[in-house]
């Protein structure tokens, strides 16, 4: 009876290189995954409006210079505290924060006490 080793010292690993959506790239050289630059909070200055989109009450805020994982946190928290929903819009310069309602000043507020400033 002859015995067959299948294993044959081949190392695989589940770390797969895929194809970006958006760019058509693979996600290691993807252009459109990395964020714009990193700022000091205290070097920037926020703008906030509400307006309708389709009909609904809508606050977008933002330019953020902030990291992805730093943005989540802080919509997380708002759509908690405001109980309505919300999205991250990436661009290349940075994120915009989108929350459903007219949350102009309680959003304020809620930004203001993690030390980011706004424009008049």
């Amino acid at each position: 009876m002859v015995r067959l080793d299948l294993n044959m010292g081949a190392k695989f690993s589940d770390d797969f290189d895929c194809v970006c959506k958006k760019c058509g790239e693979l996600e290691s050289a993807c252009v459109c995954a990395k964020g714009g630059e990193l700022k000091e909070r205290e070097s920037y200055f926020l703008g906030i409006n509400e307006q309708k989109a389709s009909g609904k009450d809508v606050t977008h805020c933002g330019i953020f210079f902030e990291t992805k994982q730093t943005m989540q946190v802080i919509l997380k928290e708002a759509k908690k505290k405001f109980s309505c929903g919300g999205s991250l819009e990436q661009d290349n310069r940075g994120f915009s924060l989108i929350l459903q309602g007219k949350h102009k000043d309680a959003l304020k507020m809620l930004l203001k006490a993690h030390k980011f400033q706004f424009k008049k």
